[in-house]
């Protein structure tokens, strides 16, 4: 079964999108989308459709993106299974390998349905976030390698259109939520509809300098 929006963002440890620089230059593949709107620091875009590795953490936002990070880096390390077709004359051997799967952009959060009222990023009372990795254009649910930990999903998200608003500085729940107010406000003032999703994407590593620090709050949009 497709989900048809992106779940959410967030970047915690230092190792994450290693190739990007301390002045915050971008080097990791991001999914593909054409900006049909742009106001400021809002824009309205369009994804193409794209794969995810999902895993779910009961904790608090802080703990969750770095419990969920580590989780799937694994999985993109080397922590997944594969069959790999060997032909050496006689015999045909078939065996179960790690393949590694490049970093991509951005890793993504949200909070979980039922632990607190989706129309806020706030921390307080949420118990449980979902972070993704998006996974690099190519692969689907069905040629990604499955994950070794019953932990991790892959699904594969659909095309679909979202309200964003870019923001800099560190990024955690009271800066993501301060900008979640910023796009509700924009949105109401246009009379545009969304569906409540609300997300967090991250770009840059933790040693990125703040003010150079690329940060996304977004919502689906219909």
């Amino acid at each position: 079964m497709k989900c048809r929006y992106p779940i959410l963002l967030a970047i915690t440890l230092p190792f994450i999108l290693s190739a990007c620089t301390l002045l915050g230059g971008k080097a990791a593949e991001e999914p593909v989308y054409r900006v049909t709107l742009k106001d400021g620091p809002i824009e309205v875009r369009e994804y193409e459709g794209y794969a995810i590795a999902r895993t779910t953490v009961t904790a608090s936002y802080r703990e969750a993106t770095r419990m969920g990070f580590r989780r799937l880096f694994g999985y993109i390390t080397g922590d997944n299974q594969t069959t790999a077709d060997i032909d050496i004359t006689a015999p045909v051997l078939i065996t179960p390998q790690s393949q590694t799967i490049e970093m991509t952009a951005p890793v993504l959060i949200e909070p979980q349905a039922g632990s607190k009222e989706a129309s806020t990023l706030a921390d307080d009372g949420i118990d449980a976030w979902s972070v993704a990795f998006v996974l690099p254009q190519g692969y689907t649910k069905a040629s990604a390698p499955q994950p070794q930990n019953e932990r991790i999903t892959v699904m594969d998200i659909d095309a679909h259109r979202i309200a964003c608003i870019v923001f800099r500085g560190r990024l955690n729940d009271k800066s993501a939520e301060a900008s979640r107010k910023e796009l509700e406000k924009w949105l109401e003032a246009r009379g545009l509809e969304h569906a409540g999703d609300w997300q967090i994407a991250g770009y840059n590593p933790p040693w990125t300098l703040p003010a150079l620090r690329r940060n996304e709050v977004l919502v689906s949009l219909p």
